[in-house]
């Protein structure tokens, strides 16, 4: 061979031999520091989940508080009321109340007048004895002339005595009757004004307590709607950093030989050929809880327990665990557009991490029945710019 030709293979072999090894660590470099920024981001994302979680706590209280306040409100309207309809049934037995005491008051007065006219009676009496000398009962009748006389004498002095007794009597009475009966009126009235006065006072403080837990009602409110505010814009910047991370994970595909899918290829079968059968397609369908009409975003590919799950494509699992009604689920970005859901896997049956590259066909999980689910089966979605989309045409 020509020297002049073998030279200059040899070291153009040479040279990108040399390269290899700068481009493979460029590569690993460029890839280590997108894993750090997936990193962070996360570590960001995680902090700001916390927040949000502290926040739907807080608004959880303040609306149990609201809860209990809206009680309170409802029993001090109704103690309110009650006490309200007492004031009104008192006011009205202290007005009967008082027209008795009036009463009670015009029958002592004319009892007083009576008194006082027997009064006038008796003195009357006394004055003209005194004028004319005191005469005993027993002179009166040994004066008599003859018995008739005698009698009349008798009865006449008998019936001046009865009437004196009945008037002296009937003073009495009429004062003790009269004056008991107005003592006794105007205690209840007392009474009755007291209880009246009590509840007004617990009227008072009834709408005391009314005002202050609306305005502290009003206060809670406000709060929570500045917590509801404080939640949407953590939410909002935690989906700016879900975006982000989205962003770095289909550089990090892209920088790892990208996705067939975004390429024009197809997805590979999520379970093995055979498996499985096609049970419910993607639209709609008769939901088999509500056996009403509802959409179905998916595939359900019924299969035994226990059979794997396989990555459609190459890509990075950035969910592993519970979510919502899908139960176990595992979910894989697999570039800057498309990414799919593996769902209703079985207990402890997730063999992926988050952060994790898998390779198409490789496990990742089996097949189970958790979540909102009727029977053993996979669902799988795929997801373009995250809108579902039927994988019948993606699947070969």
């Amino acid at each position: 061979m020509n020297k002049k030709v073998v030279f200059p293979i040899i070291l153009t072999t040479v040279l990108v031999c040399t390269m290899i090894p700068a481009v493979g660590w460029a590569e690993n470099s460029s890839l280590e520091k997108i894993n750090q920024e997936i990193a962070q981001i996360r570590a960001r994302m995680s902090e700001q989940k916390k927040n949000i979680s502290s926040l739907e706590q807080q608004i959880s209280a303040i609306q149990v508080q609201q809860k209990e306040l809206e009680d309170q409100l409802l029993y001090i309207d109704m103690r309110r009321n009650e006490t309200q309809n007492k004031l009104d049934k008192l006011d009205g037995q202290i007005e009967v109340t008082k027209g008795e005491a009036v009463k009670a008051q015009q029958q002592l007065d004319e009892a007083v007048e009576r008194v006082a006219k027997r009064d006038v009676l008796l003195k009357t009496r006394l004055r003209a004895m005194y004028e004319h000398g005191t005469v005993s009962y027993l002179e009166v009748l040994l004066g008599s002339t003859d018995f008739s006389d005698f009698l009349n004498r008798f009865h006449a002095l008998q019936t001046i005595f009865e009437q004196d007794k009945r008037i002296l009597e009937e003073n009495i009475r009429d004062k003790e009757t009269i004056e008991a009966k107005k003592k006794e009126v105007d205690e209840h009235l007392a009474k009755l004004e007291t209880m009246f006065a009590e509840a007004e006072k617990l009227k008072a403080d009834l709408d005391s307590q009314y005002k202050q837990s609306v305005a502290i009602k009003a206060e809670l409110k406000e709060k929570e709607e500045d917590l509801h505010d404080s939640l949407v814009q953590f939410e909002e910047n935690l989906l700016a950093m879900a975006r982000q991370e989205k962003a770095k994970l289909a550089e990090k595909i892209r920088m790892q030989g990208g996705s067939v899918i975004a390429s024009g290829g197809k997805l590979g079968l999520p379970l093995p050929p055979g498996s499985f059968t096609f049970t419910s397609g993607f639209g709609m369908r008769t939901d088999p809880f509500t056996g009403k009409s509802a959409g179905h975003n998916g595939l359900d590919m019924a299969a035994p327990k226990g059979t794997p799950i396989y990555a459609a494509e190459k890509g990075v699992v950035i969910l592993a665990g519970l979510y919502r009604g899908y139960g176990n689920a595992v979910i894989i970005q697999h570039d800057e557009t498309y990414s799919t859901l593996y769902a209703h896997i079985r207990e402890g049956g997730i063999q992926v991490k988050v952060g994790q590259v898998v390779q198409r066909g490789e496990k990742i999980a089996e097949v189970g029945s958790t979540g909102r689910s009727t029977g053993n089966h996979l669902h799988f979605t795929v997801y373009k710019n995250d809108v579902a989309i039927d994988p019948a045409p993606l699947i070969r």
